[in-house]
């Protein structure tokens, strides 16, 4: 993409972030009343509880009209099909070529917490024995992301990190793992509104899009349940290791996060046609992709020694019910505790747990781990 391009689309994405600003993050937003705790745990009681639905060799238009534009979290199960980093990628590899840098950990609730040497935080994790999903140890730290400056960050979001110069470890290496990677088959190549692309296709290993980050965690570490703070799709793409957890459809956003939290919540009314209360686990594998939709709430727990590559999106179709919904709801948030540590959703995960689909196991992908 050419220099006018890449200014249009900076161009783009300041007026987005002006406008959100102006009509969202400055406006005063109507309460919705509030939810208790016993209301809240009677709604998660009854949902519909299944599992995220797995897919292979979809197109672009059953990927958009059957999942991205329904707001429906699936699994492609070949979604790193033509990515060089699944067989590049591991723990030796990052050890390897960044192993002397220092980098910031960060603890479930997104909190920067120690700096250590990132080949020490590697060998850590690799150490550590697969567990089952619920198994916690809330003490433990994330590598997710790590930038020394807004300034290259905005660089590298416009597609010029090419020509910074920078001590980061996000930012290192997202210069030097971008062959291995790029945008999944299934997404669409052009119509982005977040990052602004109009001209041209969207490459996100060249241009860093919204909440692009490798992330390291060792097995029992827990993402607290959240809605991501812009409210827009996440691709959660699986390297090594397995990551399991939730999804709550828009109707239980205030409940899932009453119960957690133990106490009120805003009570947060059905969005869209389909006003079911659902629970979606997932079970990601190494080699697969999940779309996490926007603005769904959701929690992520590592079962055994991970990495996973991020980034969030939305596109022009997606854009008025996308601001809409974010108009009504606000910025996302972070619950201050795991609802997989609430004794009443526990018991109604473990009732679950029989219907687990086949070949979904905590130490499957195990064997990626090595740095002897």
């Amino acid at each position: 993409m050419g220099l006018l391009a890449n200014a249009w689309n900076a161009v783009g994405d300041i007026g987005v972030w002006a406008y959100e600003e102006a009509t969202i993050y400055r406006r005063q937003r109507q309460s919705m009343g509030r939810i208790g705790q016993a209301e809240a745990l009677a709604r998660l009681q009854a949902a519909e509880y299944g599992h995220v639905e797995r897919v292979t060799d979809i197109s672009v238009a059953d990927f958009r009209d059957r999942f991205l534009l329904r707001r429906q979290p699936v699994i492609v199960a070949d979604g790193l099909r033509d990515w060089q980093a699944r067989e590049l990628w591991s723990f030796d590899y990052f050890a390897r070529e960044f192993g002397d840098m220092q980098v910031q950990l960060q603890d479930a609730g997104f909190r920067p917490r120690s700096e250590v040497g990132l080949r020490h935080y590697l060998e850590q994790i690799v150490q550590r024995p697969a567990v089952q999903l619920g198994e916690m140890d809330l003490d433990l730290e994330y590598l997710r992301y790590t930038y020394d400056s807004y300034f290259k960050h905005l660089l590298f979001t416009w597609g010029y990190g090419h020509r910074v110069k920078t001590g980061s470890f996000s930012f290192r290496a997202f210069q030097q793992i971008r062959e291995h990677w790029g945008r999944p088959y299934f997404l669409p190549a052009a119509g982005y509104r977040i990052p602004w692309v109009q001209p041209g296709s969207l490459h996100p290993n060249e241009r860093m899009c919204q909440d692009w980050g490798l992330y390291f965690s060792a097995p029992g570490a827990c993402t607290r349940l959240h809605v991501d703070g812009m409210r827009s799709n996440a691709v959660l793409c699986q390297i090594a290791g397995v990551k399991s957890g939730w999804i709550f459809s828009p109707s239980l956003e205030g409940a899932a996060r009453c119960a957690a939290e133990g106490g009120e919540a805003e009570a947060l009314p059905p969005s869209g046609s389909d006003t079911a209360d659902r629970i979606w686990r997932f079970d990601l594998q190494p080699g697969e992709i999940m779309l996490i939709p926007r603005g769904l709430t959701h929690e992520v727990h590592t079962l055994s020694p991970s990495i996973s590559l991020t980034y969030n999106f939305v596109t022009n179709e997606e854009w008025p019910a996308y601001f809409r919904y974010k108009s009504e709801r606000g910025a996302g948030w972070i619950a201050k505790a795991p609802i997989a540590g609430v004794p009443e959703f526990k018991r109604i995960y473990q009732a679950a747990s029989q219907s687990a689909p086949v070949g979904v196991a905590a130490n499957a992908g195990m064997g990626v781990p090595s740095l002897v």
